[in-house]
Formats: C-alpha cells, sequence, structure tokens
C-alpha cells in the first residue's frame, strides 16, 4: 500500500496554520496540527501592505514549519495564501522572501479559488453531499477578510456571492470609526446589515433555504469551546441562538477561554456574521462540519494522486452552472448560447490532435461559449469590451484570476480582429496566449455557424481531413449567411490549426 506524508499549509489574514496528514488508499488521517496567530490581515486592510516585521515574523513561523515537515518525512505539500496576502501590495515580494528564507513555494489563491477548495473539505467530509444538496441549502464559508455565501438546489450550485464582511475587516474598519464606543456592537451590526440587505434582496429573495453549511475557523473554535459537550455537529435555530447569546452576553470569555487579543477580535464579528446570514435564509437546521482550508487541501491532493474515489458531488458542474446562472441574468438569446456551446465542444473534440489541450482548457471554452454575448445586454455599440469587464468583474468559482482573464479575452475576441495578440504579449506569457488565441479560433468559427441566430445547422459533423476542417450539416435552409460569416472569421483558424473550415451541405 502506498502512502504519503502530506503537509498543507494555510498563510491566512490572522493566523497561519500547517495540518501533516497521512494519504491513502485507506483514507486521509490527520497526523499533526500546528498554527501560530499573526494578523497579517490587520496591516493589509488598515495600510494595503505588509510591514517589513510581520513579514520576517511569517517566514521565521514558515521556516519552523519546514522543520516539523522534515521531522514527519513529508514527501508532497502545498502552501496557500489567502486575503490578506492577496490584497497586499507588496504581496510578490512577499512571497519571494518566503521563497529566498524556507523554500517553501506559496501560491496566492483567488478568492475562487479558495472557496472551491473548502467547498471540496465539505464535500470530502460527508457522504451523500449531493443529496443534501437537493433541497435549498446555503453555505456560508466566513473568513477574516470575507465571506463567501453560495446557493444550492436541486443537486447543483444555483449562485455564489463574496461579500466584504471578513471578521478581522469588520472589526478594523468598525475600531477604526468607533474606537471605544459604548455601542460599537450595535454598530458593527449595523454596518453588516448593509451588505446582507444587498445579499438578500438581489440573490436570496423568496428563495426557501432549509440547511445553513457554517464553516470556517472561527465556527470551528466557538463550537469546540463554547458548545463542547454537544455531541452532533448540527443545531436546530433555537439551539445556536441559545449558544450565539451566551458568547454575546460574556463580558470575559477572552479571559475566560484564554484567548489572544487577535482571536478574541474575530470571534464576535464571525458569529454575528453567521447569526446574520442565518436570519436572511430563514434556515432551521445549521450543520457545522468543522472543515478547514488544509482537509481541503488534502482532499484535493488525494483526489488528483487516485488514493481516493473521485467525490460524489462533481464541482466541474458547479463551475458550468455558476456561468450559466450568469449567463441567464445577461444572456438575451439563450438558443444562440446553447448552439455556439455544443459546436465548440465539438469542434474541440475533433480537432484534439491539433491543439493538444485537455479538459480544463475544454472547461475555460465552455465557459466563455456560455458568456459570450453578456456584454450586448450593457452595449450593443461595445460588445466585445463590455464582455470582458463583465466576465473580469464576475466571480466564477473555482476559476483562478489567470483563468477568468482567459475566459474574458476568448469572449472579448469572439466577435472582433484577432490583430496578432498584441496586446496580450504584453501581458501573458506565450504559452498562454497560445492557449487563448487555439480557444479563440474555435469559438469564432462556432460563433460564425449562427449569424443569424436561427441554429440553421442540424446534425452537424466535424472531420479533419488533409487540410480542411470538414463541417457537414444536413439542412435545406439557406446558409448563404453562414458561409460568408464563417470565411470572414477563418484568418485566426486558419493560422492556428494549419487548416480551413469548409461547410459541406447536405440535403436529406
Amino acid at each position: 500500500m502506498s502512502v504519503t506524508t502530506f503537509a498543507a499549509i494555510d498563510v491566512g489574514s490572522y493566523e497561519v496554520e500547517m495540518v501533516i496528514y497521512e494519504i491513502s488508499t485507506h483514507g486521509i488521517r490527520q497526523l499533526d496540527h500546528v498554527r501560530h496567530i499573526i494578523a497579517l490581515g490587520r496591516d493589509t486592510y488598515n495600510m494595503k501592505a505588509i510591514s517589513y516585521d510581520l513579514v520576517d515574523e511569517l517566514c521565521e513561523v514558515l521556516y519552523d514549519f519546514v522543520s516539523v515537515m522534515k521531522t514527519y518525512q513529508v514527501s508532497r505539500y502545498r502552501a496557500i495564501a489567502t486575503s490578506a496576502v492577496r490584497e497586499a501590495g507588496n504581496s510578490v515580494n512577499i512571497i519571494d522572501r518566503i521563497k529566498m528564507r524556507t523554500g517553501l513555494k506559496v501560491e496566492i489563491l483567488s478568492n475562487s479559488e479558495q472557496r472551491l477548495i473548502m467547498y471540496e473539505a465539505v464535500a470530502a467530509k460527508k457522504e451523500g453531499f449531493g443529496k443534501l444538496i437537493e433541497k435549498g441549502v446555503a453555505m456560508a464559508d466566513v473568513g477574516s477578510g470575507s465571506s463567501q455565501v453560495s446557493l444550492f438546489d436541486n443537486g447543483s450550485l444555483i449562485t455564489t456571492q463574496n461579500v466584504q464582511l471578513g471578521a478581522l475587516r469588520v472589526n478594523e474598519i468598525v475600531d477604526g470609526f468607533a474606537k471605544g464606543a459604548a455601542s460599537s456592537l450595535a454598530i458593527m451590526e449595523e454596518y453588516m446589515d448593509t451588505e446582507i440587505d444587498v445579499l438578500k434582496n438581489l440573490f436570496i429573495k423568496e428563495r426557501k433555504i432549509e440547511c445553513l453549511i457554517a464553516v470556517g475557523d472561527n465556527i470551528n473554535w466557538f463550537i469546540n469551546r463554547i458548545d463542547a459537550e454537544k455531541s452532533n455537529e448540527y443545531y436546530n435555530r433555537e439551539e445556536f441562538l441559545e449558544v450565539y447569546h451566551k458568547l454575546y452576553l460574556m463580558g470575559d470569555f477572552r479571559e475566560r477561554y484564554g484567548l489572544s487579543v487577535e482571536q478574541a477580535s474575530v470571534i464576535i464579528p464571525s458569529m454575528m456574521i453567521y447569526k446574520k446570514i442565518l436570519d436572511v435564509t430563514g434556515a432551521q437546521i445549521m450543520w457545522i462540519p468543522g472543515v478547514r482550508l488544509c482537509d481541503g487541501m488534502a482532499a484535493e491532493y488525494a483526489l488528483k494522486e487516485k488514493k481516493i474515489e473521485v467525490f460524489e458531488h462533481d464541482f466541474t458542474a458547479d463551475i458550468v452552472a455558476a456561468a450559466r446562472n450568469i449567463s441567464k441574468r445577461y444572456s438575451w438569446n439563450k438558443e444562440h448560447v446553447k448552439f455556439v456551446e455544443k459546436n465548440a465542444m465539438a469542434i474541440f473534440d475533433a480537432t484534439k490532435k491539433l491543439h493538444g489541450l485537455g479538459k480544463r482548457e475544454k472547461l475555460l471554452l465552455q465557459i466563455a461559449c456560455i458568456l459570450h454575448d453578456c456584454g450586448q445586454y450593457i452595449s450593443m455599440l461595445k460588445p466585445a469590451e463590455c464582455s470582458y469587464n463583465l466576465v473580469m468583474s464576475t466571480e466564477i468559482i473555482g476559476l483562478s484570476h489567470l483563468e477568468r482573464e482567459m475566459v474574458a479575452n476568448i469572449v472579448k475576441y469572439t466577435t472582433i480582429d484577432w490583430g496578432a495578440g498584441a496586446e496580450l504579449k504584453e501581458t501573458f506569457t506565450d504559452e498562454t496566449v497560445l492557449t487563448i488565441s487555439k480557444l479563440t479560433a474555435i469559438i469564432k468559427v462556432s460563433n460564425a455557424l449562427d449569424r443569424g441566430h436561427k441554429q440553421k445547422f442540424k446534425d452537424t459533423k466535424y472531420v479533419v481531413k488533409e487540410r480542411e476542417l470538414q463541417i457537414i450539416t444536413n439542412t435545406y435552409e439557406d446558409i448563404t449567411l453562414e458561409k460568408g460569416s464563417v470565411s470572414n472569421r477563418r484568418t485566426l483558424f486558419e493560422e492556428v490549426y494549419g487548416c480551413k473550415p469548409a461547410i459541406i451541405q447536405k440535403r436529406k
């Protein structure tokens, strides 16, 4: 039996933690858990950068983590940083200093990547996760910098929204203008209400939510310490509110539980956020699975290395579902979008030997197809630019910032000239520009095949033969417009793939 010792390191907003796991085909077993309180987020949220002294302390902590890893003979690791480092103006320098002083390569996760990993941790924790989300479920992932609220129904993700309500961020903001005020908690609640009301009115609306899944380090601590005698992870609404009010009225909880000032400063804001989300969703049941980001990293690694079975829930389908929900909001011609998506996927498969791309790139193409005409909702004069801006301004769960930029540019160049990709070469590596060009070439052809938005092409087959991509279709309709459109949009396809699209019309 192959056994891997894996370390997961999370550089968070107010603490750094490392969990060491033993991973085998028998499952994932935790061996050790070390943590260090360090309020990186306090610097970021107040000064937009992390001070030299804190970076120095962070490097010392991570150097000690490396020593622990050597003790356990860790063979694989993953180290990630979240919002405190991500939003810091000196993030690039921080990552470089960590690498030079500790040897650790730390990756900065986008918010959407971070939240997906947490979802995976929840799915790995519970058998029957797919069944649980068949009925209305909300998941609240409350961090130090922000909170993510996701809605599930009928077994899939309906929508996910990030709100700038993180425990440390809220505490710092409110403390800045209400320091010492007798009503500071009331001011904090009022500050939260603005964001929560927007969340309710725009996204939750009248949706029926039966269960709230609450994840995050602070609620894990809250339940383990304040309500340590509870035997299971489920609370009904009244039980949670009872424990919440117990904390709220406990003036000396920091001394009672031996918390540092940093730890204590985030507990009440965190619980307040969970309570408000519970209120606006109307959920009667709260499930607190007790997972952390490190658990998600371990589960993701185990899945990638085929140490465990695939997740019961298909998270790739959630990424697509999130894109479809964005499209529903902005796209005016759903049948055209379906046509472009279906045919682009078929062209991708037919040209597999020519482009050498994989499943992830196909997913990016699919998302681009789903979102390609969203910009027309904003402006019919500049739809390409508007589509680009819309994608860049919208979070798509599970995509990195780079992947979102790639999708945005594929969408942008669907309807405008490629122009040798000169603009992209100033921003991306040659490899990334090449991938964008390959996917853009496909969507250009697929979009041109429905120039009149009437879906004339039926039972279409795609075959690469000699130096042609033969587009074989059965239709009696006049496709002169579509032939002309493909002819006008074929240049990039010919440059990238070395073959030209050729329409062959067969009338049954």
